[in-house]
């Protein structure tokens, strides 16, 4: 008998899984529904955590199986996809692929370089502001592709290995992930704000998301700091003229460059005016896509859409609807009747302080996305039971999420980490560092500024 492949045993594991969960005793409190839910969701994470089928065809399995097995009806497995979170999602990887048609990034990019005229530090803070520049004219994990992938580029002309390529790729990394602690995400944070959203209406907008959050720049700004002093290598950076040779190349700003930064400065007046004009924010992602097809603009035409990223948009829909059959099932109920006499007589900082080092511990074991869809309607459940504030509860799930020790725990720190510039130990260092500043950063100055906001 030969031995068995790894994906042979990958598929055991999610059969079994699905297998195990359902051989558990049901009762009044944990009933048949109950446990359906769970073999299905267990099983389905796993089956998309190991991708042994493509994103789609794994994120169908998981929606329907909900509806074929009993947990929820279909027309509620299906309702993600007239929430505006999964069109938003849509929406950014279409401009993801316009912007890329553009040299936008390069040029920023390539013009910071080359004013850090060979300064390690500086060139940290000048990859860190390319992040939060692409952060705000993009969203998604592709647009955090595209920039790690101009960071290796200055790496490899830098000849920078180590410690050195551990400091650019790690901070352009955390920054533009970790600016959406303070900057709203329809494609990622939408996750368990719509799962919560299942207990008691829970209504966002980027201003008011900024507000409730924007003093979490500070930790990230001493990360920032801490990692270019952790990662400055002994050596001298090599010659910075590539760069400027890079921006001749590139030449004068052409017409689509113009159109496409005007159409993406106007999308975001739009998106942080919109507690001003109450149009929606959805309507500003419907701009931003379709302006660039519009006669006398014409970025984009019709080839563009088949490189949007679906399998990513199922993914994202897949995860909120592990919320929708949750509370369908009970699975919220379930937790806070097992939970509330535990937590009677703990406040409400102690609760999110408890949630954020949940979601931290789950991260080793979970992906940040099926975190956020297995807590966000049990933990709001719990919320709505002790009258704490939803809201503190999302953020710090997401916080919690954002933190890991090793690549595999989030995709984009693996694409990071896959280029082979750093050890696992040079890739571990800053994001312990990360991990304490961030931690300190929300159990201080994050809770005092929420119980200004009336959050905590």
């Amino acid at each position: 008998m030969g031995k068995l492949s790894k994906k042979s045993i990958q598929w055991i594991i999610v059969i079994l899984s699905f297998v195990l969960v359902k051989l558990f005793p049901t009762g009044e409190l944990w009933t048949p529904t109950l446990s359906m839910f769970l073999a299905i969701t267990v099983s389905g994470i796993l089956l998309l955590a190991f991708n042994l089928l493509n994103n789609v065809t794994s994120s169908i399995i998981l929606m329907f199986a909900y509806p074929l097995l009993k947990v929820c009806s279909l027309s509620q497995a299906l309702s993600n996809w007239t929430s505006e979170a999964v069109w938003m999602t849509l929406c950014c990887f279409i401009l993801v692929v316009l912007i890329q048609k553009t040299t936008i990034l390069e040029r920023i990019a390539y013009k910071m370089a080359s004013k850090c005229n060979g300064n390690y530090i500086a060139l940290v803070f000048g990859v860190a502001l390319i992040s939060i520049v692409a952060r705000v004219l993009m969203q998604g994990i592709l647009a955090l592709v595209s920039v790690i992938a101009i960071v290796y580029g200055m790496c490899k002309a830098l000849n920078l290995k180590g410690k050195g390529a551990a400091g650019l790729l790690l901070t352009c990394t955390f920054v533009y992930h970790d600016s959406n602690f303070f900057i709203y995400s329809p494609g990622y944070i939408a996750i368990v704000f719509k799962n919560a959203a299942t207990v008691s209406p829970m209504p966002i907008d980027y201003f008011t998301y900024f507000m409730d959050n924007w003093v979490f720049i500070i930790p990230l700004v001493l990360t920032t700091i801490a990692t270019a002093f952790l990662c400055r290598p002994k050596e001298p950076l090599g010659e910075t003229t590539f760069f400027d040779e890079k921006l001749k190349e590139l030449g004068a700003w052409t017409d689509k460059d113009k159109k496409m930064l005007t159409i993406l400065i106007l999308f975001i007046l739009y998106l942080f005016t919109n507690s001003i004009h109450k149009l929606g924010m959805m309507y500003g992602f419907i701009f931003v896509i379709t302006a660039p097809f519009l006669p006398g603009i014409e970025i984009g035409d019709a080839k563009d859409f088949s490189k949007v990223s679906w399998g990513g948009i199922f993914f994202v829909a897949a995860c909120m609807t592990i919320g929708t059959a949750g509370a369908a099932a009970g699975f919220g109920k379930y937790i806070s009747t097992i939970a509330l006499p535990l937590l009677q007589n703990m406040s409400n900082k102690v609760f999110f302080a408890a949630t954020y080092f949940l979601s931290v511990f789950l991260n080793f074991i979970m992906t940040p996305a099926a975190v956020m869809s297995v807590l966000g309607e049990p933990l709001a459940q719990i919320c709505q039971d002790l009258s704490f504030n939803p809201y503190g509860m999302v953020y710090s799930v997401f916080q919690g999420i954002s933190q890991l020790l090793f690549a595999y725990e989030v995709t984009v720190y693996m694409v990071a980490f896959s280029f082979g510039l750093m050890s696992t130990k040079e890739f571990a260092k800053p994001m312990i560092v990360k991990f304490l500043i961030q931690t300190i950063g929300l159990l201080t100055i994050g809770f005092l500024w929420w119980g200004v906001r009336g959050i905590v």
